[in-house]
């Protein structure tokens, strides 16, 4: 079918009905650039149709739990298994599988790229303003409790524990490695 539209472009200009199949190709194409452009910008909701979803009743439970370890019911696992397959795949999060068992024990959020992709769909935007801000003011050797952080601006604090994870992935400061701490301190 490409070389049709190829040779339409190519004749659109001294033929009347080609010109109108020129434009239908025109249009053809922007949503086709459309679609890409969506892609790239949001390359985690293009690897499943029900990422979306799945994403919104995993953050639903970690909210509930507040923990980075969630456990479903079996028709959770049932339902979204194709979409949780290509989040674990990709590293976003880990399914916990015992030997025997048709659906994962559990799934743990390893990523936070993928939590802060969960924020955005599930989350107030006031509540990510804030903390967001609170780590960006953070002064070179100033302590943040992720823990009292996260119970004042009312969020998990796996989220806050991700939001300090990405601040120092880019060396601004160091993320606490303390089993069960969640402290912060400014580097830059």
């Amino acid at each position: 079918m490409d070389w049709f539209f190829k040779l339409i472009r190519i004749a659109g200009v001294n033929f009347p009905v080609a010109a109108s199949l020129v434009q239908l190709q025109a249009e053809i194409d922007s949503v086709k650039t459309a679609k890409l452009i969506e892609t790239l910008r949001d390359p985690i909701s293009y690897m499943h149709e029900d990422i979306q979803a799945v994403s919104i009743k995993i953050y639903e439970q970690l909210k509930a739990d507040d923990s980075a370890i969630l456990y479903f019911p079996e028709e959770f696992y049932s339902r979204y298994s194709r979409a949780i397959a290509a989040l674990n795949s990709q590293g976003y999060l880990t399914k916990e599988n015992a030997a025997g068992c048709k659906f994962p024990l559990s799934i743990q959020l390893t990523d936070p790229s993928y939590i802060m992709y969960m924020c955005n769909l599930a989350e107030q935007s006031n509540k990510m303003n804030e903390i967001t801000s609170i780590v960006d003011k953070c002064e070179v050797g100033s302590w943040l409790d992720g823990k009292k952080l996260a119970q004042e601006i009312g969020l998990p604090t796996t989220v806050v524990r991700s939001i300090f994870s990405i601040y120092e992935s880019k060396g601004y400061g160091y993320l606490s490695k303390e089993i069960g701490a969640c402290m912060y301190i400014g580097q830059a």
